[in-house]
């Protein structure tokens, strides 16, 4: 009996701890909160160097085209440039054709030129009296000419066929025949050519027989 009764009271004294819990959350008390430790203060450090700069990635594919912008103002004009190699050498032109006439007198109508179209003839008279006269290859050519002789002051004269035909006879430089320069412009009817003579007429003596010379350049232009 007394055995048991030891028994029963050891047993109430280990629950009265779970017991006071028990109530204690009955009647709404928290039960007391374990107390925290103190962290230590963390104390942060310079910071360092910026490290090297990493390796450049691979190249992406280009994106698409965009629109073309609009265009900008005219820039200033640059310098010039240096100059190009000289290019290849050109057709010839039209080469000049040498007239001499120089002959005795009594010398008849003679061709002296035969070029564009235009047609030539010299004569020199038994007196020693010098004659140029023009005619064309073909009907309705043009001719002028102008001629300045040795004259104190100097004679000009000047002569003009706006009708120039095969049977015509043109006389170039009329009593202007000696000591005398001129020149004579010849047109086709067409205008596919044009025949110019640059001259001189000239009339003189060797050994008291006498002589007429024409003597000059003619260019024919096609």
């Amino acid at each position: 009996m007394r055995r048991s009764v030891i028994a029963a009271v050891i047993a109430v004294v280990l629950a009265l701890p779970t017991l006071a819990v028990g109530l204690g959350a009955a009647a709404g008390t928290k039960p007391e909160a374990k107390p925290k430790k103190p962290r230590p203060k963390v104390v942060r450090g310079p910071r360092g160097p910026r490290g090297p700069r990493g390796p450049r990635g691979l190249v992406g594919p280009p994106g698409v085209q965009g629109p073309a912008g609009a265009q900008g103002p005219a820039g200033a004009q640059g310098a010039t440039g240096p100059q190009g190699p000289a290019g290849p050498q050109g057709p010839a032109g039209p080469a000049a054709i040498r007239i001499n006439f120089d002959v005795s007198a009594g010398t008849v109508d003679t061709a002296i030129l035969s070029a564009g179209g235009l047609v030539l003839k010299g004569a020199c008279s038994a007196g020693g009296d010098l004659s140029l006269e023009a005619s064309s290859t073909t009907n309705n050519a043009r001719a002028r000419s102008g001629i300045i002789a040795k004259d104190s002051p100097a004679s000009v004269g000047f002569k003009e066929d706006d009708d120039l035909d095969t049977t015509d006879s043109f006389d170039v430089v009329g009593a202007l025949d000696d000591d005398a320069i001129g020149t004579l412009v010849y047109r086709s009817p067409t205008g596919a050519s044009v025949t110019t003579v640059d001259f001189l007429v000239e009339e003189y003596s060797v050994g008291g027989a006498a002589r007429c010379l024409v003597a000059g350049s003619v260019v024919v232009s096609q």
